[in-house]
């Protein structure tokens, strides 16, 4: 396959460019490690400037999908599917549509991990969470940002999973938020559940950890997560 040739005057030539890229990877059914033409080549073929092929070529290198090696030229190489998000996700720019949305992923992913979690745990998981929890005893309703994700990035990264490992640091606004707006919102439907006796801390839902009972943790942990879902049905 050639590479098809680029039309000077569009207004998105860099976006062009990059898809052609992609397009002749995948024609090519090209692979981690394999290369692409050098930059003469493809700036030729494709009848653009270099400076433009370069810039197509750092999106590219941004997503993880090709590096520059010396010697070796353009590789193509595995991209991590969640690390370009990762590295351009910026809190402060986040509406609180897309807080509300990210609360979503977080409620379903945290309660559908349940069965993964159960399936690796072993002594050496049980020993960390119980560190954490007891560090938080004296402060479990009132945890910063970082105590409050500490605990849930043990659990994710029990479930084994690197897709959802990463997407723990991915959601970190999530937690800012809540803990932004505590005493506004938050602190109100905790200290409803505390008066229910419905209220779950990280303590509790490790004694369902370690006493290895996978339905009362599954049960525990959307109580846990009730503030986020009020939060949400009432911005509904």
């Amino acid at each position: 396959m050639i590479f098809k040739k680029i039309d000077n005057q569009t207004n998105t030539l860099v976006d062009k460019v990059e898809m052609s890229i992609l397009e002749y990877i995948k024609s090519k059914k090209l692979i981690p490690g394999d290369t692409l033409p050098n930059e003469m080549i493809l700036s030729s073929e494709l009848g653009i400037s270099r400076n433009v092929l370069r810039e197509a070529l750092s999106r590219l290198k941004m997503l993880g999908i090709v590096q520059s090696r010396t010697k070796t030229g353009i590789v193509i190489q595995e991209p991590s599917m969640l690390s370009s998000f990762e590295r351009v996700i910026e809190p402060y720019l986040l509406g609180e549509k897309a807080i509300i949305d990210m609360m979503g992923m977080r409620i379903v992913l945290e309660i559908g991990l349940t069965d993964f979690l159960f399936l690796n745990l072993n002594d050496q998981n049980i020993n960390k969470l119980e560190e954490i929890v007891r560090t938080q005893e004296d402060i479990k309703y009132h945890l910063t940002v970082e105590q409050e994700t500490e605990f849930h990035k043990a659990i994710y990264e029990i479930s084994g999973n690197n897709f959802i490992i990463q997407f723990q640091r991915i959601i970190y606004p999530v937690f800012q938020f809540a803990k932004t707006n505590y005493d506004s919102y938050f602190a109100p439907v905790n200290e409803r559940l505390l008066k229910e006796g419905r209220i779950v801390t990280h303590q509790d839902l490790f004694r369902c950890i370690r006493n290895r009972d996978m339905e009362s943790y599954r049960n525990a942990i959307k109580i846990h997560l009730q503030p986020y879902m009020d939060f949400m049905y009432r911005k509904d």
